[in-house]
């Protein structure tokens, strides 16, 4: 029992992974790859909240402890967020039994983005390590793959709950609008937290260390 259990745990993870690679490749079929259930999206938040479970006990022992948890619930907002919004979506648009498995796609594919700016930097850093002591590279880093971030959520949401070009682009633009706002309003309230402080960051510590 055990051995097929994780034989299945092992088959269920190949199959999330060969998901993400053809979604990210802009292959339909990818979307099959993964289940619409309760468990399926929270394993594909699992990830997430051990991370900012992490950041919990880091914020306890900080100096700081309010911007510090701050932070925390501001990310648990944003990463919970993509779900709230697609759904009212997905409801409005008679996509309810679409929902999960989307939203479970579209929970993982947040990792592609991920990973190809940790393997462009270790690339650079390999290949060509004067690049990044360069202060445009971070910056250009950082556009690209934003810009790849949105063309892949929009084409996910597309293909996951079977939207038109001008939906898919509506629910994108809603999700990234209210991100928007809960980032203008931790910069407005107490203790003003500022995320662009954050996110320039490293392009911050390159402009220094010259």
């Amino acid at each position: 029992m055990i051995s097929s259990s994780g034989s299945g745990k092992q088959s269920n993870a190949r199959k999330i992974l060969q998901g993400m690679l053809l979604l990210a490749s802009g292959r339909r079929e990818g979307i099959g790859c993964f289940q619409g259930t309760r468990d399926s999206f929270g394993a594909a938040l699992a990830p997430q909240l051990a991370l900012l479970l992490v950041g919990i006990f880091q914020a306890a022992m900080q100096p700081g402890k309010v911007m510090g948890f701050t932070k925390l619930l501001l990310s648990l907002c944003v990463v919970l967020l993509p779900a709230v919004v697609s759904q009212f979506y997905a409801r409005k648009w008679g996509r309810d039994a679409l929902w999960l498995r989307y939203i479970t796609a579209a929970t993982w594919c947040g990792w592609v983005v991920v990973l190809i700016s940790m393997a462009a930097t270790l690339l650079a850093g390999l290949l060509f390590p004067a690049v990044l002591q360069q202060p445009g590279f971070m910056g250009s880093l950082m556009l690209t793959v934003s810009v790849y971030e949105m063309w892949l959520q929009w084409y996910v949401a597309r293909v996951g709950l079977g939207l038109s070009r001008g939906r898919a682009l509506l629910l994108y633009v809603s999700v990234l609008g209210v991100t928007l706002v809960l980032y203008g309003l931790a910069a407005l309230l107490p203790p003003h937290y500022i995320v662009m402080q954050d996110l320039l960051q490293p392009m911050i510590a390159v402009k220094s260390s010259h």
